[in-house]
């Protein structure tokens, strides 16, 4: 079939059809031109920028109440955890990024087990970090991981979308107890785990928080305790740290497009959303202050979580995920779990119960994989 819609005009029209897998999959088959438009890395990423929509898909989550580990949100997509119910690992979610899953295995004692899963074609990547490169005890607060996509980035500062054979880096980030901060990164072209002190940063009491980190370019954003926030820069391989904005439970994030590090803070039932901005005072700029309780029915009338034993600590609003490129947030509340895209305040309500050990989850957003051009 040959298309008689001027070239040109081609990627503008096919910009605009709903942002569903099957509207995509449709457009690659009518022909081969079609084909490599929709398969262009830049043309996804236009593609969602038009639309504005969270395209998070939903999140995986640790906590045992649930029969399966992921919330759908979307529910256009379906894939097999079986080879998660490997009765010889107990495998944990530590991260999740550019269509990977990044896990734990928890059942290890000597040697550490991570897994890389890409859920829409159940592919896996087994990696050991052998005892003897570094004691890992990720029960402990001085500690992080992170997978980062190693095929790079677009023209939009976007990180392609991954392949399930694309490669990856596992980056660990830990202090040890004099307070000095070191990396463990793994790279799948090698193969190899490289262990290195990164450069600027002096030993200051480092406690890193157990929380996924935001990353932008080629910076690895890591949460700290004490209202800071460790800088990775993994091409020049050093550490900064500076402060952030007080007040509530917060989540890293990117905003302005993924160019800049953002940060969601939740304080009882305020929503606020700030910007980092060098040249601004304190470095932070405030973009957006909500009242959740004016966004989410019944949110006022709730009972406060530390009425029920099983909360004792949480608060009213507690942000528990954000998706990688910032456009959608998961909150927690005593009526459920909701998805807000922080652009246009849209909320989706994700999760009816309210489950414990979902004080983290980790947002899925779709990959959508097209027969490459023949």
């Amino acid at each position: 079939m040959r298309c008689i819609i001027p070239d040109e005009m081609q990627p503008e029209i096919l910009e605009r059809l709903p942002l569903r897998p099957q509207s995509l999959a449709h457009a690659s088959a009518v022909c081969k031109a079609w084909r490599r438009i929709v398969n262009d890395q830049g043309f996804l990423g236009r593609h969602r920028a038009r639309h504005g929509t969270p395209l998070a898909m939903g999140f995986f989550h640790n906590a045992n109440a649930t029969p399966f580990p992921f919330v759908h949100v979307g529910g256009f997509a379906s894939f097999s955890f079986e080879r998660l119910w490997d009765i010889a690992h107990s495998w944990k979610f530590m991260d999740c990024r550019h269509g990977r899953v990044l896990l734990r295995d928890e059942a290890s004692w000597s040697d550490v087990c991570f897994l890389v899963w890409h859920p829409m074609t159940g592919y896996c990547h087994e990696v050991i970090m052998l005892h003897d490169v570094c004691t890992v005890n990720h029960s402990k607060k001085n500690i992080n991981v992170a997978l980062i996509c190693a095929a790079g980035c677009d023209d939009d500062n976007h990180y392609m979308n991954c392949t399930p054979t694309s490669p990856f880096r596992i980056v660990v980030v830990r202090s040890d107890s004099q307070g000095r901060v070191s990396t463990i990164v793994f790279s799948s072209l090698t193969g190899m785990w490289a262990e290195s002190m990164p450069a600027g940063l002096p030993p200051m009491g480092v406690h890193i928080r157990a929380e996924p980190c935001a990353i932008v370019g080629n910076t690895m954003y890591q949460p700290l305790y004490d209202y800071r926030v460790l800088a990775y820069d993994m091409g020049n391989n050093t550490l900064t740290m500076f402060e952030r904005p007080r007040g509530g439970n917060v989540r890293l994030m990117k905003v302005d497009g993924g160019a800049r590090l953002g940060l969601a803070a939740a304080h009882d039932l305020i929503l606020r959303l700030w910007e980092r901005d060098t040249n601004a005072d304190g470095g932070w700029v405030l973009l957006k202050t909500v009242d959740l309780g004016d966004l989410i029915t019944g949110l006022f009338t709730a009972p406060l979580p530390w009425t029920d034993a099983r909360f004792p600590v949480m608060p009213p609003v507690k942000i528990i995920g954000v998706s990688e490129e910032g456009n959608a947030l998961f909150l927690w509340t005593m009526v459920g779990v909701y998805m807000m895209c922080p652009k246009s305040l849209e909320l989706t309500k994700s999760h009816e119960t309210v489950d414990e050990g979902m004080e983290i989850v980790y947002p899925y957003t779709a990959s959508y994989l097209l027969p490459s051009p023949q």
